[in-house]
């Protein structure tokens, strides 16, 4: 048995990235939506909020629009994340998010 432990996608983040390569290249998102032949573009909207992930086939396509590969765009789940809250409950607290590591990743392509 192995003790190897694999980490999820960190949706928030990955969103971030796919919204920063869309910018650097010079998409809009309504261009996005048109070559990706969706019918709205509220989908990437929640991509980029890290709601959803794109299917594998729509990542796919837009690892080929931007030029990326997939591990540009897809950002692993980290174990040194702190939420901190602070409000009279959840659903008024704030949460923010500290990434310790692959931060500069993000912001430096």
């Amino acid at each position: 048995m192995s003790n190897k432990i694999f980490s999820s996608i960190d949706m928030v983040m990955t969103g971030q990235i796919l919204k920063n390569n869309i910018r650097k290249c010079g998409y809009t998102v309504r261009e996005i939506q048109k070559l990706l032949n969706l019918s709205c573009p509220q989908p990437i909207y929640r991509w980029m909020r890290g709601r959803t992930m794109p299917s594998l086939d729509n990542l796919y396509m837009l690892n080929s629009i931007l030029g990326t590969h997939m591990e540009d765009l897809l950002l692993p789940r980290q174990d040194d994340v702190w939420i901190i809250q602070w409000g009279e409950n959840q659903q008024e607290g704030r949460r923010l998010w500290v990434y310790e590591q692959r931060k500069e990743r993000l912001f430096q392509k």
